[in-house]
């Protein structure tokens, strides 16, 4: 799945490259974002949050592509696809530089340990709208409107993954970690920085606001690699899921053509 994405991702663009240019005119919108991410991963087991007390924060910009023009009305017209998508491709960052288990006292190893964070993320998303665009984004009477979506989108992450005994990092110290537990001693933690791919869902709402919108979101993001914090046990059953994160964020976007 993993090798075919980048595929899909190509076709995806080009797809609404066609479809832009199959309408009449689009529009645009630009945005900003900031978020709250809880990642799941090898700090803890496949069943639990491990992170989840630890929140990531991520700042973003975002730019959204109607397919209709700043002069749209029923007469111009339009079609389901234009009525209810949106296209939304976003960059962002994320950090958390303290991953780590919740404090036990049980082991001194696990304890002492924690992983950080760094990704760069670019994301193509459709949005797909309850209610037509026509009557929520109206250019002459749109304040006040709500409108939810859902969302689907494939992700492309840079990731610089990092883990630390004591604060202190193991970049640069030769294996075997005898700072950690048996099972990331040897072949098992992976520090050089990774290209990752990701596929989303997620649900959110947008409010209407004279030239701006006002949005919030939910979404669940999959990655496909478990070295996003950069460790990889697949022999322990409690590690053998690929690492993912769940994520809300609130954004306010300009509205190009919006009286």
């Amino acid at each position: 799945m993993k090798k075919h994405l980048p595929n899909f991702f190509a076709v995806l663009l080009f797809f609404f490259f066609l479809n832009s240019r199959a309408q009449t005119s689009v529009s645009h919108e630009l945005g900003v974002s900031f978020g709250i991410a809880s990642f799941q991963t090898d700090m803890g087991l496949s069943s639990e949050f491990a992170a989840a007390n630890q929140a990531s924060l991520s700042f973003g910009i975002t730019h959204y592509l109607k397919f209709f023009g700043s002069q749209y009305n029923w007469r111009s017209g339009s079609s389901f696809f234009s009525e209810h998508f949106k296209l939304k491709t976003e960059l962002s960052y994320i950090n958390n530089t303290n991953v780590s288990f919740e404090p036990s006292g049980l082991s001194e190893k696990l304890d002492n340990m924690k992983a950080a964070i760094k990704l760069f993320n670019v994301g193509l998303n459709l949005e797909y709208y309850i209610l037509e665009l026509e009557d929520y984004t109206s250019y002459f009477q749109a304040t006040g409107s709500i409108n939810p979506f859902v969302t689907l989108g494939v992700h492309y992450s840079y990731s610089q993954p990092d883990i630390l005994v004591n604060d202190v990092s193991l970049k640069g110290k030769a294996e075997p970690y005898t700072d950690l537990i048996d099972k990331w001693q040897e072949g098992a933690v992976f520090l050089d920085a990774e290209n990752i791919f990701s596929a989303t869902a997620g649900a959110g709402v947008r409010f209407s606001l004279e030239k701006l919108d006002f949005s919030l979101e939910g979404r669940y993001q999959y990655y496909f690699s478990d070295v996003v914090e950069g460790l990889n046990a697949p022999n322990d059953p409690g590690n053998k899921g690929n690492d993912s994160m769940v994520f809300f964020t609130t954004g306010v976007t300009y509205v190009f053509g919006k009286n």
